[in-house]
């Protein structure tokens, strides 16, 4: 059986390639999109992200990274306590797609090591 503890799970945060700030010109964010032009901050990703161990064969094991599919478009100065909350509920789905493959996901809360 595979298996997966909570507590291996990573946070990760990742530029968004193709954000849509267009909220940001909006008449009520002229100084947000200002900042947005200087570089002040930018938008990124977060998810959850595992590496499961696979049996392949007499005593071969493939490791395999999956991810949950995340959320997109927050802006990167948002706070650390945004992110965590966010990264909590990727946890969530990512411990779902890993039922679902029949991975045995144990323990209790989750990490946010980057």
């Amino acid at each position: 059986m595979i298996t997966a503890q909570l507590s291996d799970f990573r946070l990760e945060e990742l530029p968004d390639e193709c954000p849509d700030w267009s909220y940001l010109e909006q008449a009520e964010f002229e100084d947000r999109l200002q900042e947005f032009h200087d570089g002040d901050f930018c938008f990124v990703g977060v998810r959850a992200s595992v590496e499961i161990k696979i049996p392949h064969g007499q005593g071969t094991v493939i490791t395999h990274r999956i991810t949950s599919p995340g959320l997109w478009g927050i802006e990167s100065d948002s706070g650390e306590e945004y992110f965590r909350q966010v990264f909590q509920e990727e946890s969530k789905v990512l411990a779902s797609m890993l039922a679902e493959l029949g991975v045995q996901v144990s323990g209790s809360g989750s990490s946010d090591r980057r």
